[in-house]
């Protein structure tokens, strides 16, 4: 199907999906509160279009207005479907036992706004999270910080990244693993914004995520390319006696599969074995090869209720260390954020993840 006609079609599902849910928050509030806004289905056509228009507007105008029409637009869809999740439960009750109440609703709106708050609020914490994993193969202890998802971008810019580097060097690590989506895609790439990364104080590595696929591999390569970071695009490297392996995420391997990367590689088994691997899938696949230990991203662990129920149906593995036939993987929340500006039901983290003989 031609390309063109694809992202339209997305764009009007996405579209249409985003007027469902803005309707379904809107009639209950205008019906329970006699509140009923003029001209309403224009008025939510274009609530429902305003985070699309917000995307175009920062990678095409670049200025602050944008920034801001952008953080606002973004803030907005975390806040409807909020509203979405518990009007939609309110609004099934009412069509099948005609139940309405001004208190209730009223509540459910209180209760919806300070949730907002309180997501906007973590949205911008930082927490650390840390794992013992135990490597048979290892020949000294190593502090790894996990680092996946920051997002860079028109919500976290230049000074997020800051305190990420200055929050990862307090940790004192020795190596610094970065697992994907350092861009966001909300705003063209720049090597300026990224330039904290020259000041993280241990040998750092990264590997391409899905967010880097829509950037463009060869532009994300190129922007990188001065920067103190070594990007493994689908090969490996021995860093003190440890095999280091990153591969591209699944969207971004153009039809090359895990199983295809790995065999191509002459990994030693009797050396400890890293992956870098994006999406939290065929995990199956990296043990069969020998992984010690996989790290991934890409869940966000649902960032903001209701995705986090959603994510679990698509992931078998969401959040935190996972372990089978003595093999091991650690999937991180993310340290950043994507869309919404908000967390509620997950956290941005930085990982200290200790390998132990």
């Amino acid at each position: 199907m031609n390309t063109t006609l694809v992202f339209l079609l997305f764009i009007t599902v996405g579209w249409g999906i985003m007027f469902l849910v803005h309707s379904v928050a809107y009639i209950p509030i205008a019906r329970v509160l006699e509140i009923e806004m003029p001209h309403w289905p224009l008025v939510l056509a274009l609530l429902s279009v305003s985070y699309f228009a917000a995307s175009v507007g920062v990678r095409t105008i670049q200025s602050v207005l944008a920034d801001y029409f952008y953080f606002v637009a973004a803030t907005w869809l975390g806040v409807v479907f909020l509203l979405f999740s518990f009007l939609v439960v309110y609004e099934l009750a009412h069509l099948t036992t005609g139940f309405d109440s001004v208190l209730v609703l009223s509540s459910i709106l209180v209760l919806v706004g300070g949730l907002s708050t309180y997501a906007l609020v973590q949205g911008r914490a930082l927490v650390v999270q840390e794992h013992t994993v135990p490597i048979e193969s290892l020949e000294h202890p190593i502090r790894v910080v996990h680092l996946s998802d920051i997002h860079v971008g028109t919500v976290h810019q230049r000074q997020y990244l800051q305190r990420v580097v200055a929050e990862t060097n307090a940790l004192h690590p020795d190596i610094i693993l970065i697992t994907g989506d350092l861009f966001d895609g909300s705003a063209p790439i720049d090597e300026e914004i990224l330039t904290p990364l020259n000041e993280l104080k241990a040998p750092s590595f990264f590997s391409n995520g899905n967010h880097e696929e829509y950037e463009g591999l060869t532009r994300v390569k190129d922007t990188i390319r001065n920067l103190d970071l070594q990007l493994l695009d689908n090969t490996m490297v021995e860093w003190e006696g440890i095999q280091l392996i990153g591969v591209n995420d699944r969207q971004s391997l153009h039809g090359t599969s895990l199983e295809g990367v790995l065999g191509s590689i002459q990994i030693d088994e009797h050396k400890p074995t890293l992956l870098m691997y994006h999406s939290p899938s065929d995990w199956n696949v990296a043990r069969k090869h020998g992984v010690d230990l996989m790290l991934s991203g890409h869940t966000h662990n649902g960032q903001i209720y209701p995705f986090n129920v959603l994510v679990r149906l698509f992931f078998n593995y969401m959040n935190g260390i996972y372990t089978e036939e003595g093999k091991h993987l650690h999937v991180s929340p993310g340290t950043g954020t994507w869309g919404p500006p908000m967390r509620l039901g997950s956290r941005n983290q930085i990982t200290l993840l200790h390998l132990r003989q």
